[in-house]
């Protein structure tokens, strides 16, 4: 009987893996267009030096019975921790679950972790009215990955691709060429850099920001915190006043170098002596202009599929002229002691008027096709599975 049990459970996880990998919209993609026109757009128009804000807003506390990946840490541990280190946002973004501990924070926003599959082929939900819980379990195409993009946007305000260079098969790089309906991407990440993913989206016209988080599974590992984090200016600690700042790009993500047996004390006097912020991102006319709090050690001015533009060291304040061939401009900032900082880019636009690109569409007619073969072809293997049975069964009975 236990048995039984067993093979049918089995069998139904198979059959429901098979058939969300099959019956998905088929999607087609127009062409992408790279970023064009004599408008720049820059993101940081309204910063005000005095209103960074230090985030972090992916990080894991115990669920499901510590089945999950973040089984170390309580909610308390997590919250005692960042907030020693300086942190005024604290973002926890359990696996498929919202938790609300301290939701009565103004600063508080729902937030979670969304994906089952083995390739990790993950999204961060930030600002979530509820949880999605359908998602594929095993391969992922482009049409997948757009239509879970597509289903997480209509229930969440920032429906994030993380870490996306995490694993080879998850999302890849050219996947950013076409995909869109997303506003952020998580670029800083703990356990990757995807900057790579960033500028192939950026080249082909869409207008993403950055994000930086730790994605922290135990709090206990010093080195597992404030390692990559965001820096948000925005008027208020509030909810909607830090969405609205990553949604508009006027914020930066922070690499903060790792230290092997450091303390937690010795980490939060480091982050007080070390963490510069960013006072001038001002654009004058063509020229883009870039000051901080402490001496830039050295700057790269970054462009079209990558490329180094210009490299500056020792400024004050570092200056580049935005070419009429440069697409859109984007800044890494190094400062001594090892801390980068990530801007979001400057982009050409036809006018201030910004219409973000929508490439993807569903194929109906192939959809149909698909869905039809296979529905037939699994109707076929049932026939042929029954049909063995029963002759399995009457030579039992002969």
């Amino acid at each position: 009987m236990i048995k039984k049990i067993l093979l049918y459970t089995i069998f139904t996880f198979i059959a429901i893996a098979v058939a969300t990998s099959l019956f998905h919209p088929s999607y087609s993609f127009d062409e992408p267009k790279p970023f064009h026109g004599t408008y720049l757009h820059n993101p940081y128009e309204n910063m005000n030096p005095d209103n960074w804000i230090q985030a972090n807003f992916h990080a894991h506390t115990r669920r499901y019975g510590g089945l999950t990946n973040g089984r170390e840490n309580t909610n308390e541990m997590l919250d005692s921790v960042y907030s020693a280190l300086g942190f005024n946002h604290i973002g926890i973004s359990d696996y498929n679950k919202i938790n609300y501990y301290d939701s009565a924070n103004p600063s508080f926003i729902p937030t979670y972790e969304h994906g089952y599959g083995i390739f990790k082929i993950h999204q961060l939900c930030i600002g979530a009215e509820k949880v999605r819980l359908f998602d594929y379990f095993a391969f992922q195409n482009l049409s997948m990955k757009q239509h879970t993009l597509n289903r997480l946007a209509k229930h969440t305000r920032l429906a994030i691709p993380a870490h996306p260079s995490f694993v080879k098969k998850g999302y890849l790089v050219e996947d950013m060429k076409y995909l869109s309906n997303y506003k952020l991407l998580e670029v800083l990440n703990g356990f990757r850099i995807s900057t790579a993913h960033w500028d192939t989206a950026l080249s082909n016209g869409h207008l993403v920001y950055l994000i930086g988080n730790d994605d922290s599974h135990d709090v206990r590992k010093i080195t597992d915190v404030a390692a990559r984090f965001t820096m948000v200016n925005a008027p208020e600690n509030t909810a909607e006043q830090l969405i609205q700042a990553l949604e508009n790009g006027n914020a930066i993500g922070v690499r903060f170098p790792r230290k092997l047996d450091e303390t937690l004390e010795q980490k939060i006097k480091r982050m007080e002596n070390e963490i510069p912020y960013i006072t001038q991102v001002e654009l004058r006319d063509d020229t883009l202009l870039i000051s901080a709090s402490k001496t830039i050690l050295k700057i790269k001015f970054i462009g079209q599929n990558g490329k180094e533009l210009d490299i500056q060291q020792n400024k004050k304040t570092a200056k580049y002229v935005v070419q009429p061939e440069d697409n859109y401009v984007r800044s890494e900032i190094m400062f001594k002691g090892g801390t980068t900082l990530y801007l979001n880019p400057i982009t050409r636009h036809e006018s201030d008027e910004i219409v973000k690109q929508r490439l993807d569409k569903i194929n109906y007619p192939k959809t149909i096709i698909l869905w039809t073969i296979y529905v037939f072809v699994i109707l076929f293997v049932v026939k042929m599975i029954r049909k063995k049975l029963k002759s399995k069964q009457e030579n039992i009975e002969n």
